[in-house]
């Protein structure tokens, strides 16, 4: 049984905390539910069913700051992974948001931080699709950076490129 107050990510929400855990009567069967906040969009409100494994399941610890720095040094090591077919890496890059696995998620922004560069040299721009699938990876993956970290979402970049730099 979880706590409240206790953070996890919670798979393409990112890092939410345990608000309460409440019993409720949603559908004339009463039942134990974490309510779950993502820690930086409060207006949302996740309902988990304690009793249900594969949702509970979804629910994985946050890193600690030392696990957390760590992983962070290890992004210059990791393989991009372009696929020149659009609907093979559309469904692919889905594939990793949804699983929310972080080697998986710093190899995807990886790949499309640095395709996004390549393009910009060439006055082009990434697609739409890729674009709002790199701003879910980062959504993710720098939501539990943030919140282990203690540092603003906004500071979460500058302090991936300090650490890779100072490595």
């Amino acid at each position: 049984m979880y706590k409240i107050g206790e953070l996890f990510v919670y798979g393409v929400n990112g890092t939410c905390k345990i608000a309460d855990i409440k019993t409720q009567n949603f559908s004339k069967n009463e039942k134990t539910y974490y309510i779950l906040v993502p820690v930086f969009d409060l207006k949302e409100t996740i309902f988990v069913p304690a009793d249900n494994e594969k949702l509970v399941s979804k629910m994985k610890r946050i890193l600690s700051p030392a696990e957390m720095n760590r992983l962070i040094k290890t992004i210059p090591e990791k393989e991009t992974i372009w696929i020149e077919n659009v609907n093979l890496r559309r469904e692919e890059y889905k594939k990793i948001i949804n699983r929310a696995n972080r080697d998986e998620l710093i190899s995807l922004i990886k790949t499309l931080s640095e395709r996004r560069e390549e393009l910009k040299q060439t006055g082009k721009n990434l697609s739409v699709c890729d674009e709002k699938l790199l701003k879910r990876a980062q959504g993710i993956l720098h939501s539990e950076i943030a919140a282990v970290l203690q540092i603003p979402l906004n500071d979460v970049i500058p302090y991936i490129e300090n650490a890779i730099h100072a490595a």
